[in-house]
């Protein structure tokens, strides 16, 4: 009996233990993932690459214009990155050069760990420069106003205590000279928008691009017959992540 009740307690003992490490390993686990892993930074920063920093070159256009953008202005508002947001819109023009950084947009602290769903918004879109072919050259100043929500973002923002995450929204400039809105492998041209400067005086104005038809441009489900509207409708293409990561836009027309 003596025996018995030794080996029952020293049992009891030990499952004390177990239980008492399960408990804490179970602590521990839910740290990882819940609010005891502790919090990280998350930097994000807009950039538009070498096509906007630098300008398209000839060789990148299907019809030889080369493109230079004078001010490539993006006001950017409602950056979300696990859950936390930067709610104050910020106004950046991203042509000017950055050594390959991109611009700063602002800090958000967020739990650490992995995070997929960001999302972000474009509210406005100016953007001001030329295209030329030769001796000819074709200005243009454009404001798009129509806000731009890009929702569901295909990239994963690990944080972590030790140091910064970067979150990058990337401006796709090529995507204005689209000729297709749904086509996978579109052209880039700029003719047919030069060959919009109705008075030959060398600015490619809104007007002149809302009396233009959209010619062999395809715009899908869009309602846009005219070039005006057709560019419109491409700057909801605009947006990116991460440099190639795509997400889900929504245009408010309201």
């Amino acid at each position: 009996m003596t025996i018995s009740t030794c080996v029952s307690k020293t049992n009891s003992w030990r499952k004390s233990l177990v239980k008492l490490a399960l408990a804490a390993s179970g602590a521990s686990l839910f740290g990882c993932g819940g609010s005891d892993a502790g919090e990280g930074t998350v930097l994000v920063t807009v950039y538009g690459e070498d096509f906007i920093e630098e300008g398209i070159d000839a060789s990148e256009m299907d019809d030889g214009w080369a493109i230079e953008f004078e001010r490539f202005e993006v006001t950017i508002s409602g950056v979300q990155v696990g859950g936390n947001e930067l709610t104050d819109p910020v106004t950046i023009d991203i042509s000017a050069s950055s050594d390959g950084q991109g611009h700063e947009v602002g800090e958000i602290t967020v739990p650490a760990g992995d995070h997929e769903d960001s999302s972000y918004t474009i509210e406005r879109v100016e953007v001001e420069g030329s295209g030329t072919q030769g001796d000819v050259t074709k200005t243009f100043h454009w404001v798009f106003a129509t806000p731009v929500t890009y929702a569901e973002c295909e990239t994963r923002t690990t944080v972590t205590e030790e140091e910064d995450a970067t979150f990058q929204i990337t401006v796709h400039a090529d995507h204005l000279f689209y000729d297709s809105l749904v086509s996978t492998s579109p052209e880039l041209l700029f003719a047919p928008l030069a060959a919009a400067d109705a008075d030959a005086d060398g600015e490619i104005t809104e007007e002149e691009l809302a009396a233009t038809d959209i010619g062999s441009h395809d715009p899908g489900n869009e309602e846009a017959d005219d070039l005006w509207s057709f560019l419109n409708a491409l700057t909801a293409t605009l947006g990116h992540v991460d440099g190639e990561g795509h997400c889900h836009a929504h245009a408010d027309e309201d």
